[in-house]
């Protein structure tokens, strides 16, 4: 296959995606109008909601059940932070949260299932964002409350940007990194997360989709949290949660990657090197 036909595929495959997210909301002369000086189309929530809650009731004004925080201008399109915060009402009782990105090429960038009882009362990830576009958090509780909270982030071409210049590293190696406390800890995945729409600076070729499909958290032995993932994530993934009290120890973190299925995993023990790797294997 030729370079010039794989640039080729993405350019059609690009503006096939961009052409399914535009139809899944009509705009009104009116909303055409404005543009983005206000707000962006609602993107795929329109077609998701549906699909995900049906016509269940949704909550969506009480911030100190839950919040969401991000950049309204993003310094890093492809590296964004982004952070979930539960109120005193909500931790311990959230089992799932979703976190769509409305006009990404993937708008269901995670889903994560909560163990019952954690006290998780802080998120925090790093995600891309292709355009300017809402990101929303949907919470359900255990006894089926649903919540939703959203923001606006402007950005341009995170999905597409180019992946790190540094080489350097081994893939999957993981490193865990807790606060002073303990009550916080932050887990990075040494891994691309190519997202298909990418090219490579260097050789000018199609970069194939490999990315990290699934995280679990584990600790004292017992699963904390399940994360169904995707391309929307930033490379180098990172998750960082804060509870009321430490972790029970060991905690580990496994896993998996599309298309290749490579399995890591690594484990910490409260006292090890902060900053050092744990070993993380295929």
């Amino acid at each position: 296959m030729n370079k010039q036909f794989q640039r080729s595929c993405i350019v059609v495959a690009r503006e096939l995606v961009r052409l399914a997210l535009a139809a899944l909301v009509v705009l009104s002369p009116a909303a055409l109008a404005v543009g983005e000086v206000q707000s962006p189309p609602s993107g795929a929530w329109g077609s998701l909601r549906p699909q995900l809650y049906g016509d269940r009731e949704i909550g969506v004004v009480d911030e100190k059940f839950m919040s969401i925080e991000a950049p309204a201008n993003t310094p890093d399109p492809s590296a964004t932070p982004l952070t979930l915060r539960f109120g005193a009402q909500a931790v311990g009782k959230i089992k799932q949260v979703r976190l769509i990105i409305d006009n990404n090429p993937s708008p269901l960038a995670a889903t994560m299932q909560l163990k019952p009882g954690v006290p998780v009362d802080e998120i925090d990830l790093r995600v891309r964002i292709d355009r300017f576009t809402s990101v929303r958090a949907i919470a359900e509780t255990g006894d089926g409350r649903l919540e939703m909270r959203s923001t606006w982030v402007k950005a341009s071409g995170g999905c597409s940007a180019p992946p790190s210049a540094s080489d350097g590293g081994t893939l999957g190696e993981i490193r865990f990194r807790p606060s002073a406390d303990a009550t916080a800890l932050q887990m990075s995945i040494r891994h691309p997360n190519n997202s298909g729409f990418q090219i490579d600076p260097r050789t000018g070729d199609a970069i194939p989709p490999h990315y990290i499909s699934h995280m679990r958290v584990s600790a004292g032995g017992q699963i904390v949290m399940d994360v169904d993932s995707g391309i929307s994530l930033s490379e180098n993934p990172t998750l960082r949660i804060a509870t009321s009290t430490p972790l029970a120890m060991p905690v580990t973190l496994e896993a998996t990657d599309l298309p290749t299925l490579a399995h890591y995993s690594a484990t910490w023990e409260r006292g090890a090197d902060a900053s050092a790797k744990s070993g993380g294997s295929r």
